[in-house]
């Protein structure tokens, strides 16, 4: 005797009222396949709330994600809503598991011996499979042929960026299961699965029957791959606008030390009147020196292009750019490996990332050191100008307020006007 195995992934079709046999008048007419006089010889396995399963699973790393975030609109106020309006992401996986085919059935003893190797086969399932969570599972004798449905989510833990555990099928099957070839995780895990039953069926003294290539293509992993396709291509669109903000960033910003030396310095001259004679005329320094439109100029482009590059670098920390697009590479090299031209983009997408890492890291030196210079620049600036420093306040502010950016220059003025206040208090008391 022999019989065939089919392990399908069905996640596209799922209808829990279907396997469930809980579906409408109207429903169970448009199910004219099933014999409903034997859904009496259906056997339930495991029928629990697919959204209390995911409060079980995430309710707890959803909580300490939340509390980690300081803005509002990164929290995530429910998981299970979460993933049902991704894209990328299915909200559970259903296969279908069949022995045999209409021919093997005739007698009940045939349904009844089908049904023993697929609950052997179920019994142990979750053992195997500690990742992949089980909340359906039915085995169908109202049909042609006993087959079961299960349904279940796939649960991988570690991640760094979002929920320390998150669903992913491949992630989940690998995390429990090293061994897995990873350019092929699901093929070489749905192999082994066979290869179980296979076995359950020569311990019954029944042979497998192989009638073809068992591949299932699923629509959704189709889908998938082609939204993470346009996804890289707008990762490279980003990459690509990050450069030219660089580059513009880095044009306001000198060469070279700015030469702030003063070619003359200002005088002051006094006239004192005598009543018999010509008025004395003395010419004093002021402490003041004089500088040329030249000068101030660069002096604002500097402030301007220091603030403007802390500005930039904040927004790309927050962004979380680079790591999003570590997790994606992740995801395209696990789905796609057997797809050459993906894995050609994904390459150049991974330089130009390293490439941006290292522009980052040299802005974050920069940053420094323009911070440094701003606040030399505010108290040299203080002593040259004087009378006209809050004048020359007033500029910067003006300009800087009218660009949109930080004024770094007025922190460092209220900073030190808090620090003289402060310490004016001490004294007083």
């Amino acid at each position: 005797m022999s019989m065939s195995v089919s392990l399908k992934k069905a996640t596209n079709k799922t209808n829990i009222k279907h396997n469930n046999r809980t579906m409408s008048e109207k429903e169970k007419e448009r199910n004219s396949h099933i014999d409903y006089s034997k859904s009496d010889e259906n056997k339930y396995l495991v029928q629990k709330d697919l959204k209390k399963l995911y409060q079980e699973e995430f309710g707890e790393v959803l909580d300490n994600y939340n509390a980690k975030q300081k803005r509002n609109d990164r929290k995530i106020d429910d998981y299970y809503k979460h993933i049902q309006s991704s894209k990328k992401t299915a909200l559970q996986q259903e296969m279908i598991i069949q022995v045999g085919d209409l021919n093997d059935f005739i007698s009940n003893a045939d349904y009844e011996k089908a049904n023993e190797i697929l609950l052997e086969w179920f019994k142990d399932f979750e053992k195997r499979n500690p990742n992949l969570k089980v909340y359906n599972a039915v085995i169908h004798n109202d049909e042609a042929s006993p087959h079961m449905h299960l349904n279940f989510v796939p649960v991988a833990s570690g991640y760094k960026r979002g929920l320390e555990k998150q669903v992913s099928f491949d992630r989940a099957i690998t995390q429990q299961d090293s061994t897995l070839d990873k350019t092929r995780p699901f093929d070489d895990w749905r192999e082994k699965e066979v290869k179980l039953l296979e076995k359950i069926l020569k311990e019954r003294g029944i042979e497998r029957k192989l009638v073809g290539s068992n591949e299932y293509k699923d629509v959704n992993e189709y889908k998938e791959k082609k939204d993470l396709e346009k996804e890289i291509q707008w990762l490279e669109g980003e990459i690509v606008k990050k450069k030219d903000e660089l580059v513009k960033v880095s044009e306001k910003i000198p060469e070279k030390k700015i030469n702030l030396k003063s070619k003359k310095k200002e005088i002051k001259t006094e006239v004192t009147l005598k009543f018999i004679g010509k008025p004395d005329i003395i010419e004093k320094e002021t402490g003041n020196y004089v500088y040329t439109p030249k000068q101030i100029e660069q002096l604002e482009d500097l402030v301007t292009a220091a603030v403007t590059v802390k500005k930039d670098y904040e927004r790309l920390q927050t962004t979380d750019l680079v790591q999003e697009n570590k997790n994606l590479r992740e995801e395209v090299y696990q789905k796609t490996k057997e797809n050459e031209q993906l894995k050609k983009e994904l390459v150049s997408a991974s330089f130009e990332i390293s490439s941006l890492k290292g522009d980052i890291s040299d802005l974050k030196v920069h940053i420094n050191d323009l911070k440094e210079n701003i606040r030399v620049l505010y108290e040299h600036t203080k002593k040259i100008f004087k009378e006209q420093f809050k004048a020359f306040r007033g500029l910067i502010k003006s300009e800087l307020d009218m660009k949109g950016v930080d004024n770094q220059f007025e922190r460092e003025h209220k900073r030190e006007i808090k620090s003289k206040q402060k310490g004016y208090d001490i004294e007083r008391f």
